[in-house]
């Protein structure tokens, strides 16, 4: 971090200037950061920043600004510069100051440049002077050699130190003797009163040939150096002589020089103190007396008697106030009512002859005109400011290592005709830090969180605080933030559900190549990663086997919102392009199924209607295929399966097994070739047809050469469902009559779960292979 004092020199000698009213503070340089002494005066409220290609243009929108400067010419700045460190000065209604009002009006309304070797009048001229990163100062001398640097080009760059030597030799500067551009020639060891005449004669000439000054700059500085060598001790020391250096040769040619003695044209400080003191402060909604000032010798010039000022304002219409130039005379026309508020300004603008006499620039006064709300808006304490500043700028931040801190800003706000009451926050620019309370009457302020991304090179951080008076008015002022520098940022906390592969069984027509007339149970795999939800291309294998969750589909997206995962899905159905979101919760882990297993509830999101349903999620491949590669004449171990049932009180379920057999039909009775049965049993419990009933809608037998069959009773009862009993404790059955089997095939047994109840339990699904021998233990 680095501290810049930006008093140019000379530049204050050469752009008269006056300005309205300090934007920083005047208190000491915060502890730590490089203090560097201006040159002829501090520049307050000059625009300090990045010229980012080094075109000695203010590029709005791209350079990085750095802020205004102080009354001291000081202003702290953080961050690398990538380009030249420069300084824009302001002129009042000028283009730059005008362009700068328009991106941000808060920031630059009102402000302009204010030579404080002058402090009676405004910059004359808005001018960019440049310095190398490596400076401690930025002058027209610095400047020269930051021209002579953007001279090279990638075949034949000039380094630092050969732009050194050109410049010093330019002004006169031997190898024995060299002219040190960083030196401060104004006052101290290295004072030199021949170098600081040169810089004012280099800034004069430099507003006075905007074409040709830089492809020339060190034919203007041997130029300077020879019209120095001519001055008396008594010339070097007036600070308003300043010749000037016109180019009367194109460019490409050589300088021609034509030196114009010039006095500089100045504001008369005492009289403009004097007549300022005559204004009121005006109130909202009042009214005003004639305000007459006497504005004779406001302006003096060595090189004219006759000085004629113009007269601008922005004092609204609406005001009532009427301002008029009579010869020596200024008047504020009385108002009956004013209707306006805020602070504005009366501007006189004369213009700077030399002595041929030729205009070669102006100069301003400027007063000050002040009409107080009906209501005084809160405004910042700048002491309190630089002292929370200063607290901030010592705070680390690097990506990844959580932070918090806290400030008091009590007392950053004051309201002359009230009190602050509360407080705001907001505006934070650095990814994964929070500010807070957005609002509320507690002033201690709290910046946590953990950074996730480190600050760029020509990147400024900040965030923002207000403080709101008790008739609503609020004040707001901008913190830097220190930038966060790089660091390892941690594995984000991942949903349960994300980073791997999970298999679950589901019914449906598709077969991955056609849509069969009838159902099967398929085992499916999802993967949600990355925000991507990846899932397995199903085919007919699918019916005995998992494959894995690798295919991206249906540009399906998820995204974890405060801890819940929801999944998209687009897809084409009949013709029109449709998107679903679903959240898949998780109900709680499923380990007594299988190791690792959870249950899920898959539910729409914004549905109208009963759309919710259960799944079992396995990570186990091999135990959720056991569950669709059941042989008709396996024993009972491989044909039964953990499943939570429904128990008697609402929402509770107990572990327990769901059976499945397939065999020849034995009962003489039945006309039908062969015979299915699920058998629901919840140890020591109850489970009756009662529970069946109440949560299926049916149960059926599926298959290739058979298409669907349902289960049924024969007086058309929805279900065939039996009740009984063993060891004195009661289990459900649910019968099919089917048809005779192709031996081999591969059936399906599914169990639907009615709409209203499908978060509730989970549908029957299994499959079946009929080998020609049944098992009904």
């Amino acid at each position: 971090m680095k501290k810049v004092s930006l008093l140019t020199a000379s530049v204050a000698l050469a752009l008269t200037g006056c300005g309205g009213g300090s934007d920083g503070s005047s208190g000491t340089p915060t502890p730590g950061g490089v203090i560097i002494t201006g040159f002829d005066g501090y520049f307050n409220q000059a625009v300090v920043f990045d010229d980012k290609n080094n075109n000695g243009v203010l590029d709005i929108g791209s350079d990085v600004i750095f802020g205004l400067t102080n009354d001291q010419g000081q202003i702290e700045i953080s961050g690398d510069v990538s380009g030249a460190l420069a300084l824009q000065t302001l002129t009042p209604g000028g283009t730059v100051q005008t362009a700068l009002v328009n991106h941000d009006s808060s920031k630059y309304a009102g402000k302009y440049t204010i030579d404080m070797d002058h402090p009676a009048q405004a910059m004359a001229h808005e001018l960019v002077f440049r310095a190398p990163t490596s400076s401690e100062v930025i002058s027209p001398i610095t400047d020269l050699v930051a021209i002579e640097m953007a001279k090279g080009t990638d075949a034949a760059p000039v380094t630092e130190e050969e732009a050194v030597a050109i410049v010093s030799t330019a002004l006169g500067g031997t190898e024995e003797a060299p002219i040190d551009p960083y030196s401060d020639f104004v006052s101290g060891d290295d004072a030199n009163a021949e170098l600081h005449k040169t810089a004012q004669i280099l800034t004069e000439s430099k507003a006075a040939n905007p074409t040709t000054y830089e492809e020339k700059s060190d034919q203007f500085a041997k130029e300077a150096d020879a019209i120095v060598d001519t001055l008396t001790s008594d010339q070097l020391a007036d600070n308003d002589l300043k010749p000037v250096i016109e180019d009367n040769a194109a460019p490409g040619e050589d300088l021609d020089p034509v030196v114009v003695t010039n006095n500089k044209l100045v504001v008369t400080a005492s009289v403009l103190e004097t007549e300022q003191g005559k204004i009121p402060t005006l109130e909202e909604n009042g009214s005003s007396s004639n305000i007459v000032l006497d504005i004779a010798g406001l302006f003096v010039d060595k090189d004219q008697t006759l000085i004629t000022p113009t007269l601008t304002h922005n004092i609204p219409a609406a005001s009532g106030i009427v301002v008029t130039l009579d010869s020596d005379t200024l008047t504020l026309v009385a108002s009956d009512y004013i209707d306006a508020a805020g602070d504005f300004t009366v501007t006189l603008t004369a213009e700077d002859k030399n002595s041929t006499p030729e205009v070669v620039g102006s100069a301003i006064a400027t007063f000050k005109v002040k009409i107080e709300a009906a209501n005084q808006v809160p405004t910042v304490d700048y002491t309190e400011y630089d002292v929370l500043q200063a607290e901030i700028n010592n705070w680390q931040l690097e990506v990844g290592v959580p932070f918090e801190q806290t400030i008091n800003i009590e007392n950053l706000f004051t309201d002359k005709d009230g009190d602050i009451v509360s407080y705001r926050t907001g505006d934070m620019t650095i990814p994964g830090l929070t500010v807070s309370p957005q609002e509320g009457t507690n002033p201690i302020i709290t910046v946590s969180g953990t950074p996730t991304k480190a600050t760029a090179a020509d990147t400024s951080e900040a965030f923002t605080v207000g403080g709101v008076d008790n008739e609503g008015a609020a004040a707001y002022q901008e913190m830097l933030m220190p930038s966060v520098a790089e660091g390892a940022l941690p594995e984000p906390d991942l949903h349960p559900l994300e980073g791997k592969t999970w298999y679950m069984l589901e019914h449906g027509s598709s077969n991955g190549e056609s849509e069969q007339n009838y159902a099967s149970i398929w085992c499916d795999s999802i993967k949600f990663e990355n925000g991507i939800v990846l899932g397995n291309v199903r085919s007919i294998a699918n019916k005995t086997t998992c494959s894995e969750a690798d295919t991206h589909t249906e540009n399906a997206t998820y995204e974890v919102i405060d801890g819940k995962l929801f999944a998209t899905f687009e897809f084409v159905e009949d013709g029109q392009n449709l998107v679903e979101t679903f959240q898949v919760e998780v109900f709680e882990d499923a380990d007594a199924i299988s190791s690792g297993a959870k249950t899920i509830i898959h539910r729409m999101k914004d549905a109208t209607e009963d759309s919710a349903e259960r799944y079992t999620y396995f990570s186990n491949k091999a135990d959720i295929e056991k569950r669709i590669n059941v042989t008709s004449e396996m024993g009972p171990d491989a044909r039964y399966f953990a499943a939570y049932l429904p128990a008697e009180q609402d929402l509770t379920y107990n572990l327990g097994t769901i059976g499945l057999a397939l065999k020849e039909n034995s009962n003489s009775n039945d006309s039908n070739v062969m015979d299915a049965g699920l058998s629901f049993d919840v140890p020591n419990n109850d489970f009756t047809c009662a529970t069946i009933n109440e949560f299926f809608s049916g149960f059926y037998f599926t298959g290739e050469d058979i298409g669907r069959i349902k289960s049924e009773e024969f007086n058309g009862s929805a279900i065939e469902c039996y009740t009984n009993e063993e060891n004195g404790v009661n289990y459900a059955s649910v019968d099919f009559d089917l048809p005779a089997l192709t031996v081999n095939n591969v059936y399906s047994i599914i169990g639907k779960v009615k709409d209203s109840n499908g978060e509730y339990l989970e549908a029957v699904k299994f499959n079946i292979e009929w080998t020609g021998t049944g098992n009904n233990e």
